[in-house]
């Protein structure tokens, strides 16, 4: 007989197979169950957010997850997100989906819509690796490409920083340093804090991106960054230079999925100091502290029209992996498409 799945919500319950399945989709990629506890406690009060699982009898073999995103936090955007398992399995119905065929990720996406109608959403986004199978699905459903993101890598153990010493030589002729916010008298006050946030806030604005990103709340920010079991004060790295905080860079969160590696957030300058080397000394030292510290690798991510960091990073010797790529469709798009024709 063909195996059928049976749908069911979220529960804690849950995590350590959701994991599991998330991780088996993309292994490159692994997913553990403290990472996504650690994703839900850090959203904010009220804000939405569902799963909703397929199984087949006690296997998992789909999810689809609804969110209002950390990213794209215009009013009526809703992120839609469907994972299905690949099988070989044929001759499904909507009504009783076999698994990994493509009626499987109908139904979860249908599940995903009946979860936000009641919200009024105007707008839907997934984000997704440009070889999943999910991907050229959803293009063929009316989804279009909204930006792109390259993932790419740092191979410490084979980096020798010895050809950038004329960069580093450069910034340092321009007065600049280096220092983590415990070597500049982090002393965990609210005035500390404020002064980390308005830095990030200002670099924030510059990120080239399709859409302008809008900061979080600095009680948001502290809970997601500050509280974060993985924050320490000997992490970011601060460009000053007589005084002001120019630049920063986020080192700070390992991804202990993947033994070794240490993921690299938000690197840039403020403007009236570019063009002085400042980036250059944020990687190379970043770089050169991790390397210190025992880690083998360094990730990051770059949206493809941040055309200057995407540079530096090809120039160290970051290799590029598959890229991240956001969709988005309108509300009204898909109400259109699912209603019955108009009579004759």
């Amino acid at each position: 007989m063909e195996e059928t799945a049976t749908f069911r919500d979220f529960s804690g319950e849950n995590y350590p197979t959701l994991a599991a399945f998330l991780t088996e989709l993309r292994p490159t990629e692994p997913v553990s169950e403290d990472s996504l506890r650690r994703l839900d406690a850090g959203r904010a009060t009220g804000e939405h957010h569902a799963r909703t699982l397929a199984w087949a009898g006690a296997k998992l073999v789909g999810v689809v997850e609804t969110e209002r995103s950390r990213t794209f936090t215009r009013p009526g955007w809703y992120g839609l997100h469907v994972h299905a398992a690949g099988s070989s399995l044929t001759n499904s119905s909507p009504a009783n989906p076999s698994l990994g065929s493509p009626s499987l990720r109908a139904e979860l996406l249908k599940q995903g819509l009946n979860t936000l109608r009641p919200l009024s959403p105007t707008v839907l986004h997934t984000t997704l690796d440009e070889h999943a199978a999910e991907y050229r699905w959803l293009l063929q459903q009316g989804w279009r490409e909204h930006e792109r993101t390259w993932l790419s890598r740092l191979d410490l153990t084979t980096f020798r920083p010895e050809p950038f010493s004329g960069r580093l030589a450069r910034s340092r002729m321009a007065g600049v340093e280096v220092r983590t916010p415990r070597e500049l008298g982090w002393d965990g006050s609210e005035s500390f804090q404020r002064r980390v946030y308005d830095l990030t806030v200002q670099l924030l604005a510059d990120v080239p991106t399709t859409d302008p990103i809008l900061p979080w709340p600095f009680e948001l920010w502290r809970k997601r960054v500050l509280d974060h079991p993985d924050f320490t004060p000997d992490g970011p790295l601060i460009a000053v230079q007589q005084g002001e905080w120019v630049g920063l860079t986020e080192l700070y969160l390992p991804r202990r999925e993947v033994p070794g590696l240490l993921h690299q957030g938000l690197t840039g300058v403020r403007r009236g100091w570019r063009g002085q080397g400042v980036a250059w000394a944020l990687k190379l030292t970043a770089a050169a502290r991790a390397r210190a510290q025992g880690w083998e690798a360094v990730s990051t991510g770059n949206h493809t029209v941040n055309r200057e960091m995407l540079g530096i990073n090809a120039e160290m010797g970051f290799v590029r992996g598959p890229a991240r790529v956001v969709l988005v469709r309108e509300w009204a798009e898909i109400s259109a498409a699912a209603a019955p024709p108009s009579a004759c």
